[in-house]
């Protein structure tokens, strides 16, 4: 069969045109309350992220003198994102404390807010995030959502007099798992469809 680029372009432009990277937007839930979300006007600073991946790794089983591969377990890659640093470093604030909640203070200290392990506010120290994709329509295409995550690096942030760029850095976080969908679910949903 020839390739006719008729064909490609009319099932291209069936699904919308392809999906493109620049149409995103980001929010990040701290489950106990809002204290360290990043949503609203927060989330347009979120520059750069990536959809989650997972990876199913084989697991090799040795019978009869042959190496057999069986599914193993479901693992996920840490999730980052990239941040534009405002002046009044208020997404990198947020993590910070964020980050000592769970950990404690900078120096290591542990109160009865940071870094007690009984968690006195009541939850965990941890949220939900959500990675939306939307079309060239405006359009909430899919969602994918991520559970039970939390700060685990907070990225450096280079000063240099001879740059004049806005500054970025970057938050990793870990996450239990994702689930995903069309554009409707939240990071509020308690019982997700894998």
């Amino acid at each position: 069969m020839a390739f006719a680029p008729s064909t490609f372009k009319t099932k291209l432009s069936k699904a919308g045109g392809g999906a493109r990277p620049s149409l995103y937007k980001v929010a990040i839930n701290y489950s106990v309350d809002n204290t360290f979300s990043v949503m609203g006007d927060d989330a347009l600073l979120v520059k750069a992220t990536a959809l989650p991946g997972s990876t199913i790794a084989p697991l090799t089983v040795n019978y009869a003198g042959r190496a057999y591969k069986w599914q193993g377990f479901r693992t996920y890659d840490n999730w980052t994102v990239t941040v534009i640093n405002d002046e009044n470093f208020s997404i990198r604030n947020k993590m910070m404390e964020w980050m000592r909640y769970i950990s404690g203070k900078l120096n290591g200290e542990r109160t009865g807010v940071f870094g007690d392990p009984s968690k006195p506010q009541g939850g965990y120290y941890d949220g939900n995030a959500t990675v939306t994709q939307v079309g060239t329509d405006g359009a909430n295409k899919q969602n994918y959502n991520m559970y039970n995550l939390w700060p685990t690096e907070l990225g450096e942030i280079a000063v240099d007099w001879s740059s004049d760029a806005i500054q970025e850095y970057t938050i990793g976080f870990a996450y239990d798992y994702w689930s995903s969908g069309a554009g409707t679910s939240t990071t509020n949903e308690l019982s997700p469809s894998f």
